[in-house]
């Protein structure tokens, strides 16, 4: 009787085990698991960098996209401004002011890789009798100005809007995963903010 209840049966062969018993059922298991975690932990590691990525490409994103706001924002306000002469000295402090957060160009860049040579400018316009906004920038300079220039040292009027933007097709930026080469993205970072400084 106690054979029976242990699971154990007398065979013409000999004694034959009906189930496991606790302890070979317990090593089964743990084998399931050592191979069920070799699996799942490349995995792991994938969805961890993934993750990693996707929250440092918006960390990076936000930043820029913060300095670029902030600094059209000073910009904007800015008096006497030749916006025909990028080399104007308030231009550079702009420039300063998004890429190390202050006017001396000093510091640290606000995110690594940004230079001022990547933050661009353009000047724009609603066109007379139109709802359209155009850059201004090809009308500087040109001895024809008329009053939907931008030139004010040639009788132009200021613009209406300044765009802030940074190169011409965005910020690259390089994605980090071990052991595998990724190309750059580029985030497109632009903000247009309406002239207050006259």
């Amino acid at each position: 009787m106690r054979n029976a209840e242990c699971g154990v049966r007398n065979t013409k062969r000999g004694w034959k085990v009906l189930f496991r018993t606790p302890h070979s059922a317990l090593r089964t298991t743990r084998g399931q698991a050592a191979v069920e975690t070799a699996f799942a932990i490349p995995l792991l590691l994938l969805m961890m960098f993934g993750a990693f990525q996707v929250a440092r490409v918006f960390w990076v994103y936000h930043t820029l996209h913060k300095a670029v706001r902030s600094g059209a924002g000073l910009l904007s306000r800015t008096s006497k401004l030749n916006y025909c002469d990028q080399s104007d000295p308030m231009f550079l402090n702009v420039k300063n002011f998004i890429v190390y957060g202050n006017l001396q160009g000093t510091g640290d860049p606000v995110v690594t890789g940004l230079t001022t040579d990547s933050v661009y400018f353009y000047p724009e316009r609603i066109a007379l009798d139109s709802t359209t906004v155009d850059d201004c920038t090809p009308s500087c300079g040109n001895p024809n100005n008329d009053l939907d220039s931008c030139d004010i040292s040639a009788g132009g009027r200021a613009p209406d809007f300044i765009t802030v933007s940074l190169g011409p097709s965005g910020f690259p930026l390089e994605l980090l995963f071990p052991y595998v080469q990724w190309t750059a993205i580029n985030l497109k970072v632009s903000v247009r903010v309406p002239l207050t400084g006259g």
